[in-house]
């Protein structure tokens, strides 16, 4: 794939905002992405069980089921699948808690990266090539 060509990637979308909800996935859907969305993490974490994704977008508040609670949920999964560290679905919090002792628990629940609301398209474009 040449750099000009970008990949079409299908990623999961999770936030209780239907504001948020609405815009990310305006947002990923104009730039070429297939787009699935879930109002919590119990909804998110059934919803990986029957889909493949290339990345998740995971509010980290939310009812039900938290951001950090089905982050773990779906790590198991995987290991239950056998999953290599390379093949992990790459788990994306986005959340207004900005304190380091904050995404330090987001990272040990096996989030891979982290962004701040609001957040950049630019920034949400350059994790989602990583």
């Amino acid at each position: 794939m040449s750099e000009n060509e970008k990949k079409i990637l299908m990623i999961l979308v999770v936030d209780d905002d239907s504001i948020n909800l609405y815009l990310i996935k305006t947002v990923l859907a104009r730039l070429g992405h297939h787009v699935h969305t879930a109002v919590d993490g119990s909804f998110a974490v059934d919803l990986f069980r029957q889909n493949r994704y290339d990345a998740i977008l995971m509010d980290v508040m939310m009812p039900v089921m938290d951001g950090v609670t089905a982050t773990i949920e779906i790590r198991k999964i995987e290991a239950e699948r056998k999953v290599t560290p390379d093949e992990q679905v790459k788990i994306i919090a986005i959340t207004a808690n900005s304190f380091e002792e904050d995404r330090a628990g987001f990272f040990q629940a096996g989030m891979d990266y982290y962004m701040s609301k609001p957040f950049k398209i630019e920034e949400l474009q350059r994790l989602l090539k990583v």
